[in-house]
């Protein structure tokens, strides 16, 4: 199949864009910057087939993409939390989802993957999140666009459209072009202050949502809904398997849930005084103290998707971070050797 691919330079979409190369499809990329596509693609390996440069609000720029594909996996979005960047937020995310999905379906296309989030699902008084779980709410600029493509997106699939959505909870892994969420936490945990807390956190590598997009494709004609939770880490697990895989002692804190989520609260509204970012958040400390298991067992079932163990996945990002000057080599232990 031709493939587009956007949000090709991010982190999902670039090792989508890598798994769809290997499985041998065609790939073609709409992204802002050629510059950077280049360099994302040199670092990966591949050579994609053809780049178009053009925005996801742009119509003209949408049309022509899709035009002679025979599939679309829309993985753009804009991930802030910071007040200005509100309105673009909403602009980029709930109206370029519209626009590439509304101009994939004009164009014939009966294969669409639309990626979302577990955090377009996530309720703290759950016990259990899946593909059937209600559209939750959300106060953030953010969240509040994942929530509406959603329910766009869903509305659609009620009607038949042939798309197909996927939840990725905690991406991390090698190859990430920036610095994600994820990684940032992992950092911080490794690097500068572990702590442990109530329940855990979630990972699935980006190869493994990758290659599930790959099979999708290939085995799926939609409308479905597939969760990619990887595993999930109690705190003491993931300190663990960190001292494991690292060879350290790596001493920490342990701090109750209501107190971390106090100390979110008072972050954002450090945030909202000052301006300036800070690693924790009210959200974020949320999730990290009251997950919701992410249950991945349709797509394990369906399509016998195996994610990748959690030692080995964990031990891949330690690297990872150390090799791209985010850990020292004492952080990373005997993983720097």
């Amino acid at each position: 199949m031709k493939v587009l691919v956007t949000g090709g330079t991010g982190f999902v979409g670039s090792h989508t864009a890598k798994a769809l190369k290997h499985a041998g499809h065609q790939v073609r990329l709409l992204v802002r910057s050629e510059s950077k596509t280049k360099s994302v693609f040199d670092n990966l390996g591949i050579e994609i087939d053809e780049v178009l440069v053009g925005d996801i609000t742009d119509k003209f720029a949408v049309a022509s993409a899709v035009d002679g594909c025979d599939a679309v996996i829309h993985s753009a979005a804009m991930v802030s939390t910071a007040k200005k960047d509100a309105k673009q937020v909403h602009e980029t995310n709930v109206g370029g989802t519209k626009l590439v999905i509304d101009c994939s379906m004009a164009a014939g296309i009966k294969k669409i993957i639309y990626v979302s989030s577990v955090s377009a699902l996530f309720n703290a008084n759950d016990t259990v999140m899946n593909e059937n779980t209600p559209v939750c709410t959300a106060k953030n600029a953010y969240g509040r666009s994942k929530v509406s493509c959603e329910n766009y997106v869903r509305d659609l699939q009620s009607q038949g459209a042939p798309i197909v959505i996927t939840y990725p909870a905690g991406v991390v892994g090698a190859g990430d072009p920036g610095l994600s969420d994820p990684h940032f936490g992992l950092k911080m945990f490794v690097g500068q202050f572990t702590f442990t807390s109530s329940t855990g956190m979630q990972f699935v590598n980006a190869r493994d949502i990758a290659n599930a997009h790959v099979a999708i494709l290939e085995r799926i004609d939609g409308p479905d809904r597939f969760m990619l939770g990887g595993h999930f880490y109690s705190w003491n697990e993931l300190l663990n398997i960190t001292r494991k895989v690292t060879g350290r002692k790596l001493f920490y804190v342990h701090i109750p849930g209501n107190a971390l989520r106090f100390l979110g609260r008072c972050a954002d509204i450090a945030i909202k005084l000052t301006g300036k970012e800070f690693p924790f958040t009210a959200e974020g400390m949320t999730y990290a103290s009251q997950w919701v298991y992410a249950d991945s067992s349709k797509i394990e079932s369906e399509l016998g998707l195996e994610f990748t163990c959690r030692e080995e996945t964990l031990a891949e990002v330690i690297r990872w971070l150390y090799e791209n000057g985010h850990l020292s080599a004492k952080k990373a232990g005997k993983l720097a050797y």
